[in-house]
């Protein structure tokens, strides 16, 4: 795994072009109510970053963690990010009380700069070294999902995308080097990246294991194999999950429902917002599947055509100007119309060469590896209607499919026919990049 981690030689000319992205886009971050988000002391941080922070649907969770130690990351989903961010909180803590400064803001940037920086450089290594493009198109393509807008904004949301996208570009490119060198993923290995990416976002754990099977084949089966790339990583996630739920969550929610009452009954102006919100809140979410709290984000009555249109292939790559990373749960329609036609033909274009790629691909054993892993997130969205109005915000889950898929269209198209799609690819790149740069400049400065 070390050698993972290594810049290689050959990277070192690639280096300054994540560095700038990720440092121009996190600076961004940092200057947004830079005052307020740095204030120290003993401060009721859940009020102050909740009602001045709005990015979209992304949560500052991260911030308030680090900034008071308490766990807000449902266990259930994200058993250990509350862990992996406590010693950052103790580091926090100590120097808070030296300087009386909240340095939450520059830890979570300085973490999404390093995770930004290897995440570029493992696609990049995919594209190259397991998609077999030439170096300028492996550059293209990966320029290409950074320019993607919520792969740009969770490259600098205080939320747990950042790290998932570096975790499953890094679990990508293991496995399709072990795929192209026709050898399992290492036991151990696959136990290592189980852990980190269930422990980041439980669903991201069943792709390692997915990406665990294409690899091994039958050998995935073997009693050892299963113990140790399976059994054991499930088994530390479970536990982190029982010990939360039992010894930290539940007594939080106690606590928590006692305080909201008694602040209810004695702030009758707090207690007609939180009504209003809820209010809100019914009226523009759909109907869930099941009545239980843990299908709480799940949908049945939502259109699927609208949300692939409007929301899952249109925001997540190509940014709405009207309602700007506003919140659907606060002010944000649950629909956005853009407000040119053209933009729906640039739309079709890429779902148009997204579809011809996965064809053209279809019997790449990594291609089919990435379709899998597509799958999963379409059942989790549009089968059971998971945050599916939001489902742009999860684009770090599964948008960097569409450049694998444009890789096989130019490795397998008609000779003829590639420098067209070539040009294509890079006016779409450039386009997305200058358009999603400047609304998110434009949203973070004003």
């Amino acid at each position: 795994m070390k050698d993972l981690f290594c810049i290689r030689r050959g990277e070192w000319w690639l280096l300054p072009l994540p560095l700038v992205i990720m440092v121009g886009l996190n600076l961004l971050m940092l200057q947004y109510n830079n005052e307020l988000f740095t204030r120290g002391g003993n401060l009721a941080y859940y009020g102050l970053f909740y009602n001045h922070f709005v990015l979209s649907g992304y949560d500052d969770l991260t911030y308030i963690t680090l900034s008071n130690g308490q766990m807000y990351y449902a266990p259930f989903r994200h058993p250990l990010i509350t862990p992996i961010l406590y010693p950052l909180y103790l580091l926090n803590h100590w120097q808070m009380a030296h300087t009386d400064m909240n340095m939450a803001i520059y830890m979570v940037a300085a973490l999404l700069v390093v995770c930004g920086i290897y995440s570029f450089l493992f696609f990049h290594r995919t594209m190259r070294e397991v998609m077999g493009v030439c170096r300028l198109d492996s550059l293209m393509l990966t320029l290409m999902l950074f320019s993607f807008g919520h792969i740009m904004v969770a490259s600098f949301a205080p939320d747990h995308f950042g790290v998932s996208l570096f975790l499953l570009t890094l679990t990508l490119y293991v496995a399709g080097r072990c795929i192209k060198e026709k050898r399992p993923m290492g036991k151990w290995q696959s136990c290592i990246l189980l852990v980190l990416t269930g422990g980041v976002t439980l669903t991201n754990g069943a792709k390692t294991v997915l990406a665990s099977l294409f690899c091994g084949g039958r050998r995935f089966f073997s009693p050892r194999h299963l113990l140790v790339a399976v059994v054991v990583p499930t088994t530390i996630l479970v536990g982190a999950f029982l010990y939360q739920y039992c010894y930290v969550q539940l007594p939080a929610q106690e606590r928590n429902r006692v305080r909201m009452e008694e602040r209810m009954k004695k702030d009758k102006k707090f207690a007609a917002s939180m009504k209003a919100h809820e209010e809100w809140k019914k009226t523009h979410a759909g109907e869930k599947l099941i009545d239980n709290p843990f299908f709480e984000w799940t949908d049945k009555s939502t259109s699927r055509l609208h949300a692939a249109i409007e929301n899952m292939f249109g925001e997540s790559i190509q940014l709405h100007d009207r309602h700007l990373l506003e919140d659907t749960n606060r002010t944000r329609p649950n629909y956005v119309a853009y407000s040119h036609l053209w933009q729906y033909g640039i739309e079709a274009l890429v779902v148009a060469l997204f579809a011809a790629g996965l064809w053209m691909g279809r019997r790449n054993r990594f291609v089919q590896l990435a379709a899998a892993w597509f799958a999963i997130d379409f059942i989790i969205h549009f089968i059971l209607g998971f945050a599916i109005l939001e489902v742009y915000i999860m684009a770090a889950h599964w948008i960097f499919i569409i450049p694998i898929a444009f890789a096989a269209l130019l490795r397998n198209a008609p000779a003829r026919i590639v420098p067209w799609l070539r040009v294509t690819m890079v006016l779409l790149t450039v386009y997305l990049m200058i358009y999603n740069g400047r609304l998110v400049a434009q949203y973070m400065i004003h």
